[in-house]
């Protein structure tokens, strides 16, 4: 009996042992995705109760520590620790101690990276991730997901090249026409929902939205800033600004884009001869004419911020707005930033751009023209995914 005293103390430790690891593992990984946030710790607790253990129940205790308080990652908010602990009463200690509790305790350490993923078409019909007239993506750091249940829902052709970490699709995919996809699709898959769909839009005041400031440089190669601080805009709170239309260049302008965030309630194009550029920005697109359209030839230097609620991002169209938006621009232009127009077409071609670093999010995404994309994750991108370190 003895024995068999001692089995069941074994057992029901090791049990608890490894529900006590699972809390900890499935606290750090929900609350990796609130680091930075002031629900850090209630977001943790909640995922550790899902998975066996609750904080102040029956003796547990969940810690969670950002940074954490022990090992290589001590010194450093990316990462959080969470500690549980909880007693376990035992059978056979009874019987020798005057002690029959035992103390478990698991540990866990995380961090968030990069998300898989860096190219999503949501439309959940048709064809929603096209390639034609030899143009060529190449994203070996991430890959394309496609939600479309269609047999065509990725077609390459035309000599076109799509060459990713991974092509995943609910549907299936065609090539034709000298048209390849590398390595073969991922068929079959669940759809995958909009990774920014929690992001909430810009607050703005409709009534003082300024008129376009091109018509207050309408020369030709003028040389002009836009945005939070310039002339001609009405800077509402912090650093945003609001336009009923926003034109950039003119007959070869030079335009400087503030840093802060743009809401733009009409259309917005970067024109053909253009040099422009602008960094920590973010372009709110939004209302009944609102669009982008980079034209081919304009040189464009964009890189969205890197820090605050939209770290980045660089465009964003509002989920509403079906109004198409198309990214083409010149050979030396720089394109650093989220695409984000979740429930709008997205043309990417006939420039000559090679090196692009703009994870897409779209209904349906097209690339064009005999352009060379070799597309990789933002470093500061939004889209990332927990992972355990310790």
């Amino acid at each position: 009996m003895g024995f068999c005293a001692l089995a069941m103390d074994v057992g029901l430790t090791f049990r608890a042992q490894r529900i006590a690891q699972a809390a900890a593992d499935a606290g750090a990984i929900a609350g990796a995705q609130e680091i930075g946030n002031s629900d850090l710790t209630s977001v943790a607790q909640q995922a550790s109760a899902q998975n066996g253990v609750t904080n102040g129940v029956n003796g547990a205790v969940v810690t969670v520590n950002n940074p954490p308080t022990e090992g290589s990652h001590t010194s450093s908010s990316a990462y959080l620790e969470v500690i549980v602990q909880e007693p376990v009463s035992t059978v056979f200690m009874g019987f020798v101690t005057s002690n029959s509790m035992l103390n478990v305790a698991g540990r866990a350490v995380s961090s968030t990276g990069p998300a898989a993923n860096c190219i999503y078409a949501l439309a959940t019909t048709g064809t929603n991730v096209t390639l034609s007239n030899s143009a060529k993506l190449t994203s070996s750091s991430c890959g394309v997901i496609s939600d479309s249940s269609s047999s065509t829902a990725v077609s390459s052709t035309g000599s076109a090249q799509l060459n990713a970490r991974a092509t995943s699709i609910v549907g299936s995919y065609t090539t034709s026409n000298g048209g390849s996809i590398t390595p073969s699709p991922i068929t079959g898959i669940t759809a995958v929902a909009d990774p920014l769909a929690g992001m909430s839009p810009p607050t703005y005041n409709a009534a003082q939205c300024g008129a376009d400031p091109l018509s207050h440089y309408n020369n030709g190669g003028s040389s002009y800033s836009v945005g939070p601080g310039s002339n001609f805009s009405t800077t509402q709170g912090g650093t945003l600004v609001c336009y009923t239309s926003l034109t950039l260049g003119s007959n070869g302008d030079t335009v400087t884009i503030n840093p802060g965030i743009y809401v733009i309630t009409g259309a917005m194009s970067f024109n053909s001869g253009t040099n422009l550029g602008g960094t920590g920005v973010l372009f709110y697109l939004v209302g009944s004419s609102a669009s982008v359209t980079i034209q081919n030839g304009a040189t464009v230097n964009l890189t969205a911020m890197t820090s605050g609620a939209y770290s980045g991002v660089l465009f964003f169209q509002d989920r509403a707005d079906a109004h198409a938006a198309s990214i083409e621009g010149g050979s030396s232009s720089v394109i650093d930033g989220v695409l984000y127009f979740p429930d709008a077409p997205l043309t990417v071609g006939n420039g000559t751009t090679t090196n692009i670093q703009t994870p897409m999010i779209a209904q349906t995404i097209t690339f064009v023209g005999g352009s060379n994309f070799t597309n990789s994750q933002y470093a500061n991108t939004p889209l990332t995914t927990p992972k355990l370190v310790e």
